[in-house]
């Protein structure tokens, strides 16, 4: 029986709620992992404990895998280490690590020492990879043949282990254990049972080295359109394999940083179910915008004395408009400038391709909105004056206006050479690009663009 995400928690909530131990475990069994995990998520800690022991071991092993981070951090926390044997027992090698990846090293040996010999030095070997790296994703769970080997050898093969893992490719192999090539599963039964591996194989099939970044990883699946990739070393020699859903895992955790940093906080924020250290990686974000905000105030507090009070009034009347405006056409840029990035786009990771585009674009905004800030200061302040809402004795009407199209113009100018500057050297110094659309770029942005504006103000308003 299968319920709807929505249909399932309140199912569980009722049984839970009755205390029924004997109808929870049959809706459970019949529910898909990837629900549970949701409904999981809405319930609290006593209900989520009762939860766990409802489950059997491979239904609780999948369930803990669906969970994100901070909830798999919490029940992996919660378990005692027999649970936690039973659920890397019951799970492939990669997402055995994952779990394990949440305990400490002396917790995640001494559950190991309890998991049977082969496997727990397959999960010891992928435990050593960087989890943000081809080896950190990949399982070594794949169906590798000698290239010696004929095609009815790699059929039985594939009948065999096709009972316990999904097979897109047979991976041919040298004596050292190079990778030869691989043939996809439709050759094997369009060529004789006589005939050799090495003969139908496809000869150097696309791969990624074991230390490449997951975003990396994330490029060939997109580029190449392929349902699995190999896994190799600097000597060639096949490690594993990654398939489209540890791809689409990886997607889903990409964008998730990128919103992160572009909204101005951490991913690590997405690790803690704490409001407490969630507020402080927020703040400490935060922290160097009112640093740089301090820097605004200080230039306006600065320029005020070679200002009347109503040309300085008149002046600080339309910072938050040019400030907004720059602040906004930033964020177009830097976004479209992230976005090529983080797709691989050769066309997009080249910083004089982006200034030829990006930068023409600039030069049209910058006078159009130049224009429109002019004419609004120029028939805001008369009309205004009329009837009687401001005075504009002691400067000059259209030095403002001027002071207003200019300081447009340039927090434009300003706000798209950021744009594409700042993702760029945020590439360059190894940081995530996504950062340059956070508060703290915005902060400096607004900084420069106030600065510039003010300074303009100083030479035509008199």
């Amino acid at each position: 029986m299968r319920f709807e995400a929505q249909e399932l928690y309140d199912r569980i909530a009722e049984l839970l709620e009755r205390a029924d131990d004997t109808a929870l475990p049959e809706v459970l069994a019949a529910a898909h992992p990837a629900d549970v995990a949701e409904a999981f998520e809405l319930l609290d800690d006593e209900e989520r404990s009762r939860l766990i022991f409802a489950m059997d071991p491979r239904m609780t092993a999948e369930v803990v895998v669906e969970l994100d981070e901070a909830d798999r951090g919490e029940v992996v926390e919660d378990l005692d280490d027999a649970a936690l044997t039973q659920i890397v027992t019951e799970l492939p090698p990669d997402d055995a690590a994952d779990v394990l990846g949440e305990l400490d090293e002396g917790q995640r040996e001494g559950i190991l020492e309890h998991v049977p010999d082969e496997k727990s030095e397959r999960i010891e070997s992928l435990l050593e990879y960087d989890e943000d790296t081809a080896g950190g994703i990949m399982t070594p769970d794949l169906l590798a043949l000698p290239h010696t080997a004929s095609v009815g050898e790699a059929v039985e093969a594939v009948r065999r282990a096709s009972e316990e893992e999904e097979i897109h490719y047979v991976y041919v192999v040298e004596e050292d254990g190079r990778l030869h090539g691989l043939v996809p599963l439709r050759r094997l039964v369009t060529n004789p049972p006589d005939r050799r591996l090495a003969d139908i194989c496809e000869i150097d099939p696309i791969t990624v080295r074991v230390t490449d970044d997951q975003e990396e990883v994330v490029h060939v699946f997109r580029k190449y359109d392929v349902p699995a990739v190999p896994v190799v070393d600097a000597d060639e020699k096949l490690l594993g394999r990654i398939t489209h859903d540890d791809v689409m895992d990886v997607v889903e955790e990409e964008v998730d940083e990128d919103i992160y940093h572009m909204a101005g906080t951490d991913p690590t924020e997405l690790e803690t179910p704490s409001v407490v250290r969630a507020a402080r990686i927020r703040f400490q974000w935060l922290l160097p915008a009112f640093v740089m905000m301090t820097i605004s105030a200080t230039v306006i507090l600065l320029a005020q004395p070679h200002l009347n009070k109503l040309a300085a009034a008149a002046i600080v009347a339309f910072i938050p408009m040019i400030g907004a405006m720059g602040g906004n056409c930033g964020v177009q840029t830097s976004t479209i400038i992230i976005r090529g990035i983080a797709s691989g786009d050769l066309a997009a990771s080249k910083l004089s391709l982006a200034f030829f585009r990006e930068g023409r674009i600039a030069l049209l905004m910058a006078p159009l909105c130049g224009l429109f800030s002019f004419a609004i200061a120029w028939i805001a302040l008369p009309t205004l004056q009329r009837i009687g809402q401001v005075s504009t004795e002691g400067y000059s009407t259209p030095g403002v206006a001027w002071a207003v199209g200019l300081g447009m113009g340039a927090a434009i100018l300003v706000a798209a050479a950021l744009g594409i500057l700042l993702p760029f050297f945020f590439r360059r110094v190894g940081v995530d690009p996504a950062i340059a659309s956070g508060p703290i770029v915005t902060t400096c942005n607004d900084v420069i663009s106030i600065t510039t504006y003010l300074l303009i103000a100083m030479v035509l308003v008199v």
